[in-house]
């Protein structure tokens, strides 16, 4: 039974380097597949990754012939707008001008009326002011001479 213990322990012995011969032969192959996957899954992702970034450069150049035409043509309509926009300030600031010019000419014929009218109407009160002081000097006069007779006649009685 010793031998067959001993021979037991024997081949278990043999039968675990064997397993440990496989295993590391298993894990040397592996870590080759392993390196050979990493690389050719490498190679695959770059070429995957070129390939989309020149589909994206191709999609992106045209979205942005897209947007500059866009903008070329709004720039286009803007100066056209801002043209119009001009040339209608230009034609109202005329007219206005005018309008302008022609109120300056009515206020100013207005008011060289309204002078003739004051100076004519403040010579007629300049003489009626003068003739009223006439009056007064004369009335003045007379209230003088009455005042003077009364008193007068106050001290002679």
């Amino acid at each position: 039974m010793t031998a067959i213990q001993a021979e037991s322990c024997k081949q278990t012995a043999a039968f675990q380097t064997e397993i440990a011969k496989l295993t590391e032969t298993l894990k040397a192959h592996l870590s080759q597949e392993n390196e050979k996957l990493a690389t050719s899954l490498t190679e695959s992702f770059e070429a995957a990754n070129t390939k989309l970034r020149e589909e994206f450069n191709v999609k992106f150049q045209h979205e942005i012939q897209g947007v500059s035409g866009k903008i070329d043509i709004l720039k286009r309509d803007t100066e056209h707008g801002i043209g119009n926009l001009t040339k209608s300030i230009g034609d109202l600031s005329e007219e206005m001008s005018m309008r302008v010019n022609a109120h300056i000419v009515q206020t100013r014929k207005e008011l060289d009326k309204q002078g003739q009218e004051i100076i004519t109407t403040s010579k007629v009160v300049l003489a009626n002011i003068r003739e009223h002081k006439a009056e007064t000097k004369i009335t003045v006069a007379n209230l003088r001479q009455a005042v003077n007779r009364a008193e007068s006649k106050l001290i002679a009685c």
